[in-house]
């Protein structure tokens, strides 16, 4: 059974650090900054998911797999958000926004 445990925990822990792989490629092939957090969002949070995931299995059910399950809600909670925030950023302070990328702008901004 712990061979099993062992197993689950390694293709989590290692799906996770491909797709940060993915996302870092990523990052340098996107030209834009809204492109650019798009996907370190997506692809940061689900690493982080998964990673953490791992962690706990190879873990088991003890007080630290709770820990790393509390940090999982938390990163995925405020992860988003903070990308927001810096894509809000970019809009209303880059003046060639419109040339580069299009975007909706509304009453609020």
């Amino acid at each position: 059974m712990e061979i099993i445990r062992l197993i689950i925990a390694t293709i989590l822990i290692l799906s996770g650090v491909f797709i940060l792989g993915i996302a870092t490629v990523g990052l340098y092939r996107f030209k834009y900054v809204l492109n650019r957090i798009h996907v370190a969002a997506k692809c940061d949070t689900l690493a982080t998911l998964l990673i953490l995931a791992g962690l706990i299995v190879m873990e088991g059910l003890t007080f630290t797999s709770i820990k790393l399950f509390l940090l999982i809600v938390f990163m995925w909670l405020t992860g988003p958000v903070a990308v927001h925030l810096i894509g809000q950023t970019e809009i209303l302070t880059n003046p060639d926004l419109e040339k580069e990328c299009e975007v909706e702008k509304n009453d609020m901004y």
